[in-house]
């Protein structure tokens, strides 16, 4: 039997997969050679994503704490007794502290809207306290809102016409691999492709090694030259912008001179790449998350949106996730605070979780789609709030990661083959069905499943919060403006397109793109772009995090660890100036910690800049990872995390320290 299947990770591509089972067993993945984008090809991880779904490693039964906390020791329970014992310990909270004190805590672990947005009713429902979105891509989210009045970009489909292509602080063949495979088809035709990272990450096209955090200052001095030497389109930008005269003020400061100095890359570069965007139409540019994690990362993102407009076009690409969908009803904010409410709900940071646990404002955490333990700024905070023993603390998750590690209360989640869901991406506009293939394994179930049951389990009207799936997703296809076909449809094809936004249209204030953005003035932020310089505080190198090839954030780490090693990417004359030699121990030294690993040396890294390997476990590297070096400061756009914004000392590791 074939099931169409959906990659459920937190990635641009959302593969389209035909699943073979034999017996009641997945035999067989491959990529659906009918989808547009993806087109029947699978990355390494999914091609393998069978040695994750039958590892021997996976959770497959309930378990309750018996030893300390962070130790793993752990009894099987029943459901039953899991259901009892959450309950209780919910309804205890909630009487002696109120539902505020009930944190709900989940990411894009899985992105099916199901496991995502329809298990968030039953939190709804109780009135807790909520998590703002804030460790990936809010502050470009945030910054194209000031700018465009919404965050939907180019139709990556698009790609294939373009005659310039940028990306620009993106990772292609590793994160965004199928966007990367029609780039390179593009170039074969005749487009130009650029990319604009302190890391060279592919061999295609020119690179620009940027100096990081300096990416606005990039697009200030592109727009400089432009309408300096007359190139640009003023029909196009009397028609569509709005400040466009107070931001020429603004652009006079950045001469090419003065921009080559901070980003640190040649004068000559800069101009072919703004007489390109000129020259070379359409064009499509690609902007990555990774370039806007940093402290002013949100104000680098709506200065290179402005370039578009300025040579006759109308966005660039980032998040296409703001569709017409009614997250809401599947959400159930129909149900917000019904009957427990006293006062609004309280939005916490979930960059900061360390501090917020410091307060010990929060009782209950339930963690589910998301290992913070890993993923989170400030580590040791983070694993210091965890340890409380007056925190009660439910994971659902595949694995025993380092955050179950630390709760009481661990139960087993499906894979995506185990579970019934429906898929939206932020790259492309497909939405996608993802059938159940095969039966759970053990006694693991998908997390709408377990609030459901343990709604019933708290005397909640289950039936009502939690329809059947099939229902719900029948009712929020309807209520969907960007949605024109039904489930039976969906099911039949496997994806299905979904309505476009239209590109010229902006929301703002003005209806146009904002040049002085009145929302950002509104938010009490500067209305015009600028360029704001990061302190170092005495540490001369950059530290940037990625992620491998082989995970997605966390996820994959303990089943692929023998193919993973944790390494450092450090340039090669510089490690040469310090006596660095591949393969040997180096101490990174952070404000907050120390971590030591083996050294990479290479030409393809930017002097002044280190890059390691997020995501990994630390019960699997020594018992800490890369995180523990990253600070919990968030930047004003949106309040996102700050990775990028991390200073470190390198410093060979003697023998003696080896030893």
């Amino acid at each position: 039997m074939v099931t169409y299947n959906t990659c459920p990770r937190d990635c641009y591509d959302t593969c389209s997969i035909l699943t073979t089972t034999e017996g009641g067993r997945a035999v067989r993945l491959q990529g659906n050679p009918r989808h547009p984008m993806t087109q029947g090809f699978l990355c390494w991880k999914i091609q393998n994503a069978l040695k994750f779904v039958y590892s021997p490693q996976r959770l497959l039964y309930p378990l309750k704490r018996v030893g300390k906390k962070g130790k793993d020791d752990f009894k099987r329970i029943s459901w039953e007794e899991a259901y009892r014992e959450i309950a209780r310990r919910i309804e205890e909270v909630q009487a002696k502290h109120g539902p505020g004190a009930i944190l709900p805590f989940d990411y894009f672990g899985h992105m099916g809207l199901l496991n995502k947005q329809f298990s968030q009713r039953f939190f709804n429902v109780l009135g807790t306290s909520k998590c703002s979105p804030t460790v990936c891509s809010l502050a470009g989210r945030t910054a194209l809102q000031y700018v465009y009045g919404g965050y939907w970009g180019i139709d990556p489909e698009e790609i294939q016409d373009s005659k310039l292509i940028i990306f620009w602080g993106l990772n292609g063949p590793w994160s965004n691999l199928h966007g990367y495979n029609h780039v390179k088809r593009a170039v074969r035709k005749g487009a130009k492709f650029y990319l604009i990272d302190p890391l060279k990450t592919c061999e295609l096209g020119k690179h620009l090694p940027i100096k990081p955090n300096t990416d606005g200052v990039l697009a200030l001095g592109i727009a400089n030259y432009l309408i300096s030497k007359g190139l640009y389109e003023r029909s196009h930008v009397e028609k569509y912008a709005y400040g466009f005269d107070k931001f020429l003020e603004v652009v006079k400061e950045f001469d090419l001179e003065r921009v080559s100095r901070i980003t640190e890359l040649p004068r000559e570069d800069i101009v072919e790449l703004a007489e390109d965007m000129y020259r070379l139409r359409p064009h499509f540019i690609h902007l990555g998350f990774g370039m806007q994690k940093h402290l002013h990362g949100g104000e680098a993102v709506r200065t290179i949106a402005l370039l578009p407009p300025l040579v006759g076009g109308f966005r660039v690409h980032y998040s296409n996730t703001d569709r017409e969908l009614d997250l809401g009803f599947l959400q159930g904010s129909q149900f917000i605070g019904r009957g427990t409410l006293q006062r609004a709900p309280t939005t916490y940071n979930m960059a900061q979780l360390g501090r917020i646990l410091q307060t010990e404002e929060i009782k209950f955490l339930f963690v589910f789609n998301t290992n913070p333990m890993v993923n989170l700024p400030n580590q040791n905070l983070v694993r210091k709030g965890l340890e409380r023993e007056d925190l009660f603390v439910v994971a659902h998750d595949l694995f025993l990661n380092d955050t179950c590690s630390y709760a009481d209360i661990v139960l087993p989640a499906t894979s995506f083959l185990e579970s019934f869901d429906v898929h939206v991406c932020y790259y492309h506009n497909y939405m996608s069905i993802n059938q159940k293939a095969i039966e759970p394994l053990g006694e693991a179930k998908p997390n709408y499943q377990v609030f459901r049951e343990l709604a019933g389990a708290m005397g909640l009207k289950s039936d009502e919060i939690f329809p059947p799936e099939r229902e719900v997703v029948k009712e929020f296809l309807a209520r969907s403006k960007a949605v024109d076909f039904t489930l039976e449809e969906l099911e039949r094809e496997g994806f299905l397109k979904m309505k476009a936004r239209p590109r010229d249209v902006y929301p703002t204030p003005s209806g146009k793109v904002e040049f002085y953005s009145q929302l950002a003035e509104k938010a009490g932020l500067p209305p015009l772009p600028g360029y704001y310089e990061e302190e170092r505080n005495g540490y001369p190198f950059q530290l940037i995090t990625a992620n491998l090839m082989h995970i997605t954030r966390s996820q994959f780490h303990n089943v692929w660890q023998e193919e993973i090693e944790p390494i450092v990417l450090i340039n090669e004359e510089e490690a040469r100036e310090k006596g660095i030699k591949d393969g040997e121990l180096v101490r990174l030294r952070s404000a907050l910690d120390t971590l030591t690993m083996k050294a990479r040396p290479t030409r393809d890294i930017k002097k002044g800049v280190v890059l390691t390997y997020g995501g990994l476990w630390p019960k699997l590297c020594g018992g800490k990872g890369v995180s523990a070096l990253i600070p919990d400061e968030v930047q004003a756009f949106g309040g996102n995390a700050a990775y990028n914004s991390t200073y470190v000392q390198v410093e060979k590791v003697g023998r003696r320290d080896q030893g």
